[in-house]
């Protein structure tokens, strides 16, 4: 019996450039029963070789393609003309480009937004907005000056006080490897002049917290409501030189009601429609508010291995259905543990194997290994080679460079 449209559950379309972020939301979907098209972007200067969500049984298409072409890929590819596919962007760039494109893209697809005005996620991804619309909401949120770029150099504010930490206002320009801590203003100097050499203009400063912990949440948002399950207690963090990604977690229950409320009035404010996830530090006993991406987040699979629905959460956030049918308590204290990340730390030095298994094997939830999808984990080699290759590339570049 042929199912009436209505009654149909749209295709989900992931785009990314981070296979593990995409690999857990896939599975999510896929074992929710959705049809799942998987979009890598890939750079100029990428190596061929297969991120490892592309190997997983619940993709059922699979493209590769330059952000400069993603639109039209979209458009050529991936209508339906019986439904509207879901979009996801996984990296703020999409989520901009996508934003960006919503009087192309809107006819077509769903996916996240502000009011359906193009522009409108761009908006609130400047830091600084987000921290004034945090203090409005309720939350702690550090001291923080912007640092205009005017004629040619940057304007440091008088009152900046120090230690202080730098980082991009536009999280979509962002480059985490000019994110530095400054002891006085010499060394402000310092990260500006490298910043400028760089072209990164957008800057900010924070006043710099000891960090007791770190936290992530994931929100839904719809149209009339908003929804937290969890909060994430980060466990370990990556310690490669991208770091600040997690690679150990625990899904902790939303019982901070006061932390919840704020969360919720933030959202309201922003009129923000879909999926987010917001950063905390934990620092003299209080939360205090780093910032909030408009997408999915890693974890996110933690989330919904412990029993949350966050596919259909996603869906009905979207779609303005019923978000609060599908609230339950997730089945907390579980933990996860992103094998990539640690075996990137381990290849790089920074731990040692025997604690990356000890972590493996103390974890409830790992973002590679399942055995009901196994040819992603049976090909994390081919992500170890491509890290070795690349590795060995910059170390023979370094080596040039000095030569000249």
């Amino acid at each position: 019996m042929k199912l009436e449209p209505k009654s149909m559950k749209p295709t989900i379309i992931v785009i990314g450039s981070a296979d593990i972020i995409k690999l857990g939301l896939i599975r999510s979907f896929g074992e929710s029963g959705y049809k799942v098209i998987s979009i890598h972007i890939t750079g100029a200067n990428k190596f061929k070789m297969k991120p490892l969500d592309y190997y997983s049984k619940y993709v059922s298409a699979y493209y590769f393609t330059k952000t400069t072409n993603l639109v039209d890929l979209l458009i050529d590819k991936c209508m339906d003309e019986v439904q509207k596919p879901i979009l996801m962007p996984l990296t703020d760039s999409m989520v901009y480009l996508i934003d960006q494109s919503l009087s192309k893209l809107n006819k077509y697809f769903i996916f996240p937004n502000v009011n359906l005005q193009e522009g409108g996620i761009t908006r609130l991804m400047n830091k600084v907005l987000q921290k004034k619309i945090a203090a409005e909401a309720g939350l702690n949120v550090p001291k923080t000056w912007e640092i205009p770029f005017v004629d040619g150099d940057f304007i440091i504010p008088e009152d900046i006080e120090y230690p202080c930490f730098v980082k991009g206002s536009l999280s979509y320009k962002s480059k985490k490897q000019y994110q530095k801590r400054c002891n006085n203003l010499q060394e402000l100097n310092e990260l500006l002049t490298l910043c400028k050499r760089a072209g990164l203009y957008d800057l900010c400063v924070e006043e710099y917290l000891d960090i007791e912990n770190e936290v992530g949440i994931i929100a839904f948002s719809s149209k009339t409501e908003c929804t937290i399950p969890a909060i994430i207690e980060f466990l370990e963090m990556g310690k490669s030189p991208k770091g600040g990604i997690s690679m150990r977690g625990q899904i902790c229950p939303a019982s901070n009601r006061e932390l919840i409320q704020a969360i919720k009035s933030f959202l309201t404010k922003t009129c923000y429609v879909g999926i987010c996830n917001f950063d905390f530090i934990v620092s003299r006993g209080n939360y205090y508010f780093v910032e909030v991406n408009f997408r999915y987040a890693a974890y996110g699979y933690g989330i919904f291995k412990s029993g949350v629905k966050v596919p259909e959460m996603i869906v009905s956030s979207l779609i303005n259905d019923n978000l609060g049918k599908y609230v339950a308590s997730p089945n907390c204290n579980r933990t996860y543990f992103n094998e990539k990340v640690g075996l990137i730390d381990v290849m790089e030095g920074s731990i040692t194997y025997k604690k990356y298994k000890k972590m493996r094997k103390q974890s409830d939830i790992l973002m590679i290994a399942d055995p009901s999808d196994p040819k992603p984990h049976n090909m994390v080699w081919s992500m170890i080679l491509k890290y070795m290759i690349t590795f060995a590339i910059t170390k023979i570049k370094k080596i040039v460079v000095l030569k000249k």
